[in-house]
């Protein structure tokens, strides 16, 4: 009985040798394999996206904030000082010189007198009613405003660092909310002659193309033009590396990545001037920079 015991534990023992000795193996086979991968990775190289160096136009622009103004204002004060007792007119209404658009009670206490009219000095759109009814109001109060709606404006402070820029009749381009994504062409057609002290700013106002858009009191964003570049090298703005030695970017050439320190110039809509490193034609690497070094291996990854 115990060598039944003792011939058992033989074959038990013999059976763990064995699974132990088939899973060691398994184990060192794939370890071998994922080697293998790691080796075949890295001989094929960095996986990398690419986007040719072009040649194109290019604008550089500044934003502003502006506001669209009535041109030709004009504003409409009462002649004597009293209680602002009916305004006649609304924003929007058209008026004719003469017209009475307001009557004034310049009573006192102990002394009443009849109402006086307020009346337009000019032909008009009416832009704004900034006194209402039961106003103190004098000579020198606002009854209502006036403007050439058919010939609208715009005014932006542009900061004295482009004075050297600005000029008569040059482009700008206008975005509004109520049209987002479109541009509105503009010229300038003002430039004020001195500069605010306080704001170090210039006042510049410009004309837009059409009025077909745009409304009296709007805020807008003005994009002026200060400089066309042509037949520039540009490439995607994204593919200019940072590091301690300067700024470049990588080239893929006969699968590896060259290193080239570059020169840039203006930024539009996602593509930058550069003024030298890289040449039309050249395939920049624009996806899998930040693991490369210049000499590295790599695999263009196409569409």
């Amino acid at each position: 009985m115990q060598r039944i015991h003792t011939v058992q534990f033989r074959h038990v023992v013999l059976l763990a040798s064995l699974s132990i000795l088939f899973i060691s193996c398994a184990q060192n086979d794939s370890k071998n394999v994922i080697s293998m991968d790691i080796s075949q990775d890295t001989e094929q190289g960095i996986v990398v996206r690419v986007n040719e160096a072009q040649t194109e136009n290019i604008e550089e622009r500044i934003a502003l904030s502006g506001e669209v103004n009535a041109t030709g204002k004009v504003s409409v004060n009462p002649e004597v000082s009293g209680v602002l007792t009916r305004v006649l007119v609304d924003s929007g209404d058209t008026v004719v010189k003469n017209q009475i658009v307001a009557y004034v009670d310049p009573s006192r206490p102990g002394m009443t007198y009849a109402e006086s009219p307020v009346r337009s000095k000019a032909t008009g759109t009416v832009t704004s009613v900034p006194s209402v009814a039961g106003n103190q109001v004098s000579p020198q109060s606002v009854i209502a405003e006036l403007g050439n709606l058919d010939r609208l404006e715009i005014e932006v402070n542009v900061s004295e660092r482009y004075l050297a820029s600005l000029d008569m009749g040059m482009s700008g381009w206008l975005t509004t909310r109520a049209f987002p994504g479109e541009e509105l062409p503009a010229r300038v057609i003002e430039i004020s002659p001195v500069v605010d002290p306080l704001s170090r700013t210039i006042l510049v106002t410009l004309e837009p193309e059409s009025n077909e858009k745009i409304r009296p009191g709007q805020s807008v964003t003005v994009e002026l033009v200060l400089k066309k570049l042509s037949d520039v090298t540009t490439i995607p703005s994204h593919a200019v590396v940072e590091r301690r030695d300067g700024r470049g970017i990588f080239i893929a050439q006969d699968g590896v990545a060259e290193w080239r320190p570059v020169s840039t110039g203006t930024s539009r809509l996602g593509r930058l001037e550069v003024i030298s490193g890289v040449t039309p034609g050249e395939r920049v690497v624009v996806g899998g920079m930040e693991s490369l070094t210049n000499g590295s291996s790599i695999r263009v990854l196409e569409g």
